[in-house]
């Protein structure tokens, strides 16, 4: 048996998670999960979300809002910021994607 699969069953008998599990965030002010990317999700609501590319050149990008379904990408310039609408019903968006 190897031995990452000795330390996760181990692990997961006592309840305990992996410290290898946990997501480390980026240096800055945005959680890892707001921004893959040059897109930084700065405002999110139901319904509606502003990205601004924190990048020196063009990109495209939309918002993660379910797994089934996000909204088109749009073109946003260096420094700019874009903001994304759908039906509220479907919630907030979960970060910030460059497509």
């Amino acid at each position: 048996m190897a031995m990452g699969a000795v330390v996760a069953g181990t692990l997961a008998v006592t309840g305990a998670a992996p410290a290898a599990a946990a997501t480390p965030a980026q240096s800055g002010t945005a959680p890892i999960s707001s921004f893959v990317g040059c897109a930084s999700l700065t405002g999110n609501s139901n319904g509606r979300a502003t990205v601004k590319n924190i990048c020196s050149s063009n990109i495209h990008a939309t918002v993660s809002v379910d797994w089934a379904w996000d909204p088109d990408c749009k073109a946003i310039a260096p420094g700019r910021t874009v903001t994304f609408t759908w039906d509220s019903t479907y919630g907030r968006a979960e970060y910030a994607y460059d497509c």
